[in-house]
């Protein structure tokens, strides 16, 4: 069982973690699902596919899923964010740093930054990027 508690000062506060939350599993799920895709598309039709769990704390005693008929070799997600030495902070972190700040207001920029440790975007480390990227996104 995974249990979150999300608090915060007022509906719209918890609503912005929330979708933050959200738009960070998500861009989990869609890299785990390309990292599958392609994984799967360089086995052969007549070998076992295994996926091993990637969570570190599930029980020793959880059977590992097996496949044996060929998954779709396609992937078709809304948005797969860029490694982070292809993105540039200045054209591709802080428009979207501003653009919330200009459709809802600093605070909701603040939170989400300090979401991600951080009072300045500038500060994170850049291997984050991607991730604050999706959740601004997410707020506006």
């Amino acid at each position: 069982m995974i249990k979150i508690e999300v608090t915060g000062n007022s509906i719209p506060e918890v609503a912005d973690k929330l979708l933050a939350i959200g738009a960070s599993l998500r861009k989990s799920a869609i890299i785990d699902g390309v990292r599958a895709v392609k994984a799967v598309a360089k086995l052969s039709v007549a070998e076992e596919i295994v996926f091993e769990p990637s969570v570190g704390n599930a029980p020793k005693s959880a059977p590992t899923a097996t496949a044996t008929e060929s998954p779709p070799t396609t992937v078709a997600p809304a948005f797969i964010p860029a490694e982070p030495a292809q993105l540039n902070f200045d054209t591709d972190v802080a428009p979207h740093v501003l653009a919330l700040v200009k459709a809802k207001d600093k605070a909701t920029a603040a939170e989400i930054l300090s979401q991600f440790g951080v009072e300045k975007a500038s500060l994170l480390d850049p291997a984050r990027w991607p991730e604050l990227v999706v959740a601004l996104k997410g707020a506006v």
